[in-house]
C-alpha cells in the first residue's frame, strides 16, 4: 500500500551554485531571480516558478551567499513493514526522483571529496617532512589541531579541519608514520566506513 503524493514545504538553507546546481553567474551579487531560476533546476529538476519562494539572501561572502528559500513540491511515501519512508520526490511535471538514489550519489561524492582532502593533507605532510632535512620527519602529534599548528599555513593553505559531513578529521603521527582519518558517512570514528590515509616513511625507504 502506498500513500498518495503529499505536498510539503522543503526549506533549502544553502544554495551551492557550483556543486548542487551546476551553474554560475558572473555578477557581483546574487539576485532573487537568479537564485529562483537556479533552484528550479536543483538536482536536475524542472520546478515551476511559483513553486520557489526566495525568503532571504545573506551575502556573508560575495562568492558564496546563503539563500533561504521555500520550495513547494510533493513526496511519495512507501511502507516497509510497519514503517513509512519517503521513497520519491517530485522535481518537475511527472518527474519523480528516488530519494535512495539521491542519497547514494551524495554519499559517494562526499566520500570521494573527503578522500581527496585527506590525500591533499597527506601531500602537505610529505612536503613538511622533506623540508625538515635528513633528520626530519612528519609532524609528531596525536591531535589534528596540534598538527595544523606546524603545517599551516606554510605547508597547508587553506586550512581544513572537517570532512564533507561536517565531522572533525583526526591525526596521529610520529616522525616516521602518520594516520589521517575521517569518521565517514556514519559520522562515528572507528567504524567500518572510516576514510583513512596512512603513510610509513621508514617502510617506504626500506623497500627502495
Amino acid at each position: 500500500m502506498k500513500l498518495p503524493a503529499l505536498r510539503h514545504p522543503l526549506i533549502c538553507l544553502i544554495l551551492v551554485v557550483g556543486i548542487a546546481l551546476g551553474a554560475t553567474r558572473p555578477a557581483d551579487q546574487l539576485d532573487s531571480n537568479t537564485a529562483r531560476s537556479l533552484l528550479q533546476t536543483i538536482l536536475g529538476g524542472d520546478l515551476k516558478k511559483n513553486q520557489v519562494v526566495i525568503k532571504s539572501i545573506k551575502s556573508e561572502s560575495s562568492d558564496s551567499p546563503i539563500v533561504e528559500a521555500q520550495i513547494e513540491t510533493a513526496y511519495r511515501f512507501s511502507r516497509e513493514g510497519k514503517s513509512w519512508k519517503i521513497a520519491e520526490v517530485r522535481l518537475g511535471d511527472r518527474q519523480w526522483e528516488s530519494l535512495e538514489l539521491i542519497e547514494t550519489a551524495i554519499k559517494a561524492e562526499k566520500s570521494r571529496r573527503t578522500q581527496a582532502l585527506l590525500q591533499r593533507i597527506g601531500e602537505s605532510l610529505e612536503t613538511f617532512r622533506v623540508a625538515q632535512g635528513a633528520q626530519g620527519g612528519y609532524v609528531v602529534a596525536s591531535d589534528f589541531d596540534k598538527m595544523l599548528d606546524q603545517l599551516a599555513p606554510r605547508f597547508l593553505n587553506p586550512v581544513v579541519r572537517m570532512d564533507f559531513w561536517g565531522s572533525l578529521l583526526s591525526y596521529d603521527g610520529s616522525a616516521n608514520a602518520y594516520k589521517l582519518a575521517s569518521p565517514g558517512p556514519d559520522m562515528k570514528p572507528g567504524t567500518a566506513d572510516d576514510l583513512v590515509v596512512e603513510k610509513n616513511a621508514r617502510s617506504r625507504e626500506a623497500g627502495k
